[in-house]
């Protein structure tokens, strides 16, 4: 990545560091509401309506959405977000609609105490693993991106902005909790939102005004708006089975993916009540969708000013129509409101990964461990995260690969036995094992097969004649390879299950004090 191409570096990194401070302003503030593990894990089941929904489109709505969806849009329309925004506002729908008020009616305190307790300590551990190297790898990418961009518009070393970004996020993570991130992530959104419309009002009357920008194309052919594959280009290029598997991957990835993670099940724990937990997930959904649609407009805007570039210039769109466009006060705005949209999800995922190792995964070593040890773990569990996923930043060159296929494996191999658990009584450790495990290997050999077979062909002469683009090969594979995979996993997990059904008895669903429940959608707690 070069240097700044922003004249006012001084004045964005004024306006970067005054962001930073109040970031730490805010974690120095929600210190004082700490007393205990739970009031850190999950802000004491306190969380107003305004904060529940505010943390939910903040952690969502990261830098991936911001300039990954203005990329997509400008390669292939609204077809290349299907992923995201619309698969995360389809996992936020459901997630209000079926699985908020079933969550926080358990009473846990991380999603691996479901697993835990519907199936027991083997399956738990492994959700753990899962929950963690996915968390890590999530707060690596973040952090990469923290750095580009402080780069690109402070002039700052890459190294020093990664490294700057990391201890900001330790040291406001650490003081408040959940309280502390809800509270950035609240100030977050915000920012996310006043920077998202400010590019959008004032790029688009550029681009030819509303009406032209809903008819345009995109860099390999696809109508800007389509939103189903086409019978001329298919879905990204591919037709036929293989078109309709990835169309539906690109749904399932992250609209079912994303609803056994521990960043949300943590958001809808600390809410109130369950009303405000759906509620929070429902308004997370709406403006999740709304502003969401922002940067896949901007991508068609810069498809409309300038259709000629490769696709590694795709990633900085946002900032080249931020840094030429904008007067320079709004595009200090804009890179505050980027650096937001990246620290909400960094913040959420560290916290997600340290509440795992510091509740659950030291009750798998010291059961019995105490609400105060169990709040000083999970402190220190803090910093260790963050420094390995700084690491990870600074040394590892497939971060974001990293980032995706560990998020992929929730889909393959923890939808299936999250929401069986909830919903058929029949399901055992057993089966959620062999559902993880066999989801996991079907999926690597789907990936396989279809790089051999399919992929590797498609994407021949992509970028350069008669060679193949590898990464395109590669994430289009492990995308349609995760539809064969999650199908397997509910397979076993039935076939399993049923087989098992005396050797391992079913447990029965309960909350976090032993208590069972039924997964009823009825309201029996408190009104927003």
């Amino acid at each position: 990545m070069g240097e700044s191409s922003f004249q006012y570096t001084h004045l964005a990194a004024a306006g970067l560091t005054a962001y930073m401070l109040l970031m730490l302003a805010v974690g120095w503030w929600s210190r004082r509401r700490i007393k205990n593990s739970v009031d850190f894990i999950i802000a004491g089941r306190r969380l107003p309506l305004l904060l529940t929904a505010g943390t939910i489109f903040a952690t969502w709505f990261c830098g991936g959405t911001f300039m990954g969806a203005a990329a997509q849009s400008y390669l292939f329309g609204n077809q290349g977000v299907i992923f995201d925004p619309w698969g995360s506002v389809l996992s936020l729908l459901l997630t209000a609609l079926i699985f908020a008020r079933l969550v926080r009616r358990g009473g846990y305190l991380t999603v691996v105490d479901f697993f835990d307790l519907r199936y027991g300590k083997k399956m738990g551990m492994l959700a753990a693993l899962v929950q963690v190297v996915a968390e890590m790898g999530w707060i690596g990418g973040q952090l990469v991106a923290v750095g580009v961009v402080l780069q690109l518009f402070a002039g700052i070393p890459l190294h020093w902005g990664i490294a700057i970004a990391c201890l900001v996020l330790i040291v406001y993570t650490w003081q408040g909790g959940m309280w502390s991130v809800a509270a950035t992530d609240f100030l977050q959104a915000g920012f996310v939102i006043a920077g998202a419309a400010v590019l959008l009002f004032t790029l688009v009357p550029a681009a030819g005004g509303w009406s032209d920008l809903f008819q345009g194309g995109s860099k390999f052919g696809a109508p800007a708006m389509a939103f189903f594959p086409t019978r001329e280009y298919g879905y990204l290029g591919y037709f036929g089975l293989a078109g309709w598997l990835y169309y539906l991957a690109a749904w399932l990835s992250t609209g079912f993916g994303d609803i056994p993670s521990q960043d949300l099940a943590q958001r809808l724990l600390a809410a109130r009540s369950e009303k405000v937990a759906s509620w929070g997930a429902l308004i997370g959904a709406l403006l999740y969708g709304a502003v969401g649609m922002v940067p896949v407009l901007l991508g068609t805007v810069m498809y409309k000013l300038n259709p000629q570039l490769t696709i590694a210039e795709t990633e900085m769109i946002l900032p080249y129509l931020a840094i030429n466009y904008l007067p320079p006060a709004w595009t200090i705005l804009f890179a505050v409101a980027l650096i937001a949209a990246i620290m909400s999800s960094a913040d959420s995922a560290l916290l997600a990964a340290s509440s795992v190792l510091g509740h659950n995964v030291l009750r798998y070593f010291k059961p019995g461990a105490s609400p105060d040890l169990t709040l000083k773990a999970t402190r220190l569990c803090i910093p260790l995260i963050a420094l390995a996923s700084l690491l990870l930043a600074l040394y590892a060159q497939t971060i974001y690969m990293l980032a995706v296929i560990a998020w992929s494996f929730i889909l393959v191999g923890l939808f299936a036995p999250y929401a069986a658990g909830y919903f058929w009584k029949k399901c055992n450790e057993s089966g959620a094992v062999a559902a993880l495990a066999g989801g996991l290997l079907s999926w690597l050999a789907a990936i396989y097969l279809l790089m051999k077979h399919v992929t590797m062909a498609a994407n021949t002469g992509v970028v350069e004649e008669g060679a193949v683009y590898m990464d395109g090969a590669i994430w289009d594979a492990v995308y349609m390879g995760s539809i064969p995979a999650f199908a397997v996993s509910i397979l076993l997990l039935v076939v399993v299950s049923l087989a098992t059904q005396r050797r391992d008895p079913p447990r029965p669903l309960v909350d976090m004090s032993g208590k069972p429940f039924r997964p009823s959608f009825r309201r029996n707690e408190g009104s927003i």
